[in-house]
């Protein structure tokens, strides 16, 4: 079979029952999270993440966990309403979503990859130190003058001179790829990584994923042409395989969470 016949194969329709089936068992534990809300990050006094939260006052780091992990909740959410509720399956745009939970989950689990309340603290400032940088970066586009936030900024000074912390700007630069490695090498979340290379293709255009997360329908071809007539469509098996992905990276933030908090 050519590589053209290859790409031009749909689903069976006993595939496509699969995928549907595995996507609503995806679909039961994203809704028992948006159920479950912020209720879940409480912190225990005496806990792991308790001691990095007096190290981090008043950044602290729970509440930084929080938001990483209601993130990607989020967008595991408007994904479930998009394709469970609305019944409306776009051919690219879920993996936009996909994308954007396995990058917040897999921040959450880069900041608790140590158990060490130092290392998890310092991990903690990083990121706070990233989006200090990032709020600039934004204001400086409507106002070429804009300054740092001062206070933010004097405050996380604060905390790194209290606990002999340093972070070296550039140097310490943090990108979405060392995080999505740490689930895929340190967390051992399966093709963590590689999912996430391709749901960043799907949302930036790059026309090589499109044989992976799409089919096509071909209405008029003979075997010749160079340009096809028909009609490209979501692949749910695609689809459910990247979401089955998404949802383990955050089950596994969300468990590593609790262990640090119990």
């Amino acid at each position: 079979m050519s590589e053209r016949q290859t790409y031009f194969q749909p689903l069976s329709p006993r595939e496509t029952e699969i995928a549907w089936k595995g996507m609503g068992r995806d679909f039961k534990r994203i809704d028992a999270w948006h159920e479950a809300g912020q209720e879940a990050y409480d912190v225990a006094s005496g806990s792991v993440l308790d001691v990095v939260d007096a190290l981090t006052e008043p950044f602290q780091a729970s509440h930084q966990l929080g938001y990483l992990l209601h993130t990607a909740v989020d967008h595991l959410h408007a994904l479930k309403m998009l394709l469970a509720d609305a019944k409306a399956q776009h051919t690219f745009a879920p993996y936009t979503l996909i994308r954007g939970a396995i990058e917040a989950a897999s921040a959450a689990l880069w900041l608790l990859r140590d158990d060490a309340p130092q290392e998890v603290a310092l991990r903690a400032m990083k990121l706070e130190y990233m989006n200090l940088r990032d709020e600039t970066r934004a204001t400086r586009a409507v106002d070429a003058t804009a300054q740092h936030n001062e206070i933010q900024r004097d405050l996380l000074q604060q905390v790194l001179t209290r606990n002999d912390m340093t972070i070296r700007g550039g140097k310490d630069k943090i990108t979405a790829t060392e995080m999505v490695q740490t689930a895929d090498s340190d967390f051992r979340v399966p093709n963590a990584y590689l999912t996430w290379q391709m749901c960043s293709a799907a949302a930036h255009g790059r026309p090589w994923v499109k044989q992976v997360l799409t089919l096509f329908e071909v209405h008029d071809d003979d075997g010749l042409s160079k340009t096809l007539s028909g009609q490209l469509s979501s692949n749910q098996m695609a689809l459910a395989l990247a979401l089955r992905t998404a949802c383990d990276i955050l089950e596994k933030a969300r468990t590593v969470r609790s262990s640090s908090a119990p």
